[in-house]
């Protein structure tokens, strides 16, 4: 049980290491030194375009959210879009129709009876639409003017299949930021270096594009991971996965630590399910840097803060190590129950006791998706 104990933790050491210091350096380099990304061959046009996304009782943002998508303007290709609502108990589905009267863009709302997840919603949108270009997003999130144009320009490129947009989180009126803008300007960052090296895997969930011939359906248990496993499934049939710095979105940022704790369990959950069962995303032998993009910076992030744990509970069954389990275990679990509080950390201690506290509700996600638990659906988190 000693050398289990060591053996995790030094794999959470090295795997924290390398995906947060060591591969973003990395990438980024590499991507300095190949410079902008230029189209080879000719472009192709981009007849048809289709946004879509899945609502689960969103009457607070929805009419909001058509009333801004409406105000995108594309030249060249037909645009409109497609709202599916996951067995709403509100007046999300009247209210997005009230909102889409009169507008310039065809608006479809399709009710399903009963909750079923994002994916399942996704599924039946994606299989419905005839658009050459699906653009995905989510209810509580605000295009800027241009976003969907510049997915379609992207999309010229015969080479590209998916497209990763900007987003960008932003605090909510009247409170203060969690460190999440600055962790995500970050990761933004490594995005678009991936994207440049054809690599740009993990889309983020807001503003992503496909190829709606390239879209598979997906499993209808998945948790929160559409916009990652639609992407690395098309990076895998040989397109590339670009970055589309032009396409701009924002979200307000989850209000306090508590909500992104959900958030990160949600996702952790997903995580773990991928690993079960998306085997094919090690094989570096027929897609080499999907394969190391992937390890570096998706499977080793989820997989740290569970060698980390499994590391402190191997060690209570090691006489001279059990006090320093027992502590560490002790701190996760404080470090949970005290986000319940909602706790305003400033500085570097709070910064750390984000770091920290979430990556304990990532692994737990991550061992609960690895246990084969599943979560299609949930109560969306409170940002505002």
């Amino acid at each position: 049980m000693s050398m289990l104990a060591e053996t995790l933790a030094f794999a959470a050491l090295a795997l924290f290491v390398w995906s947060y210091l060591l591969y973003p350096a990395l990438v980024l380099r590499w991507a300095a030194r190949r410079g902008p990304t230029h189209v080879s061959g000719g472009r192709r046009a981009v007849g048809s375009v289709e946004v879509i996304l899945s609502a689960a009782d969103e009457e607070g943002v929805i009419g909001a959210r058509v009333e801004n998508l409406l105000g995108q303007a594309l030249s060249g290709a037909s645009y409109r879009v497609a709202i599916g609502c996951d067995g709403c108990t509100d007046g999300t589905a009247e209210l997005a129709r009230a909102a889409a009267v009169g507008g310039p863009v065809s608006v479809s709302v399709v009710e399903f009876p009963s909750r079923r997840g994002k994916a399942a919603v996704l599924n039946d949108l994606v299989a419905a639409s005839t658009a050459d270009l699906l653009i995905f997003t989510d209810a509580n999130t605000r295009f800027e003017p241009g976003a969907v144009a510049a997915l379609a320009a992207i999309h010229e490129d015969p080479a590209v299949g998916a497209a990763c947009g900007r987003l960008i989180f932003e605090a909510p009126p009247g409170t203060s930021p969690t460190p999440e803008s600055a962790y995500w300007d970050r990761e933004t960052r490594i995005k678009e270096a991936e994207g440049r090296l054809g690599a740009c895997l993990g889309a983020n969930g807001g503003i992503y594009s496909a190829e709606r011939v390239l879209v598979s359906p997906l499993p209808p248990d998945t948790t929160s991971m559409d916009d990652f496993l639609i992407p690395a499934r098309i990076a895998r049939s040989g397109r590339r996965v670009a970055f589309a710095a032009g396409a701009v979105a924002r979200e307000d940022a989850a209000k306090d630590v508590a909500a992104e704790v959900r958030r990160r369990t949600r996702i952790g959950i997903g995580a773990g399910q991928v690993l079960r069962r998306d085997l094919w995303l090690w094989n570096a032998a027929k897609h080499p840097m999907l394969t190391f993009a992937f390890a570096s910076r998706k499977a080793a992030r989820w997989l740290a803060p569970l060698c980390a744990l499994g590391s402190a509970v191997a060690a209570l069954f090691v006489p001279q190590w059990r006090l320093l389990g027992a502590a560490a275990l002790g701190a996760a679990a404080f470090g949970l129950a005290l986000a319940r509080a909602r706790p305003a950390l400033p500085g570097v201690f709070g910064r750390l006791y984000y770091f920290v506290v979430l990556n304990v509700a990532l692994a737990l996600g991550v061992g609960l998706g690895l246990l084969g638990h599943s979560r299609p659906f949930w109560t969306r988190t409170a940002r505002s």
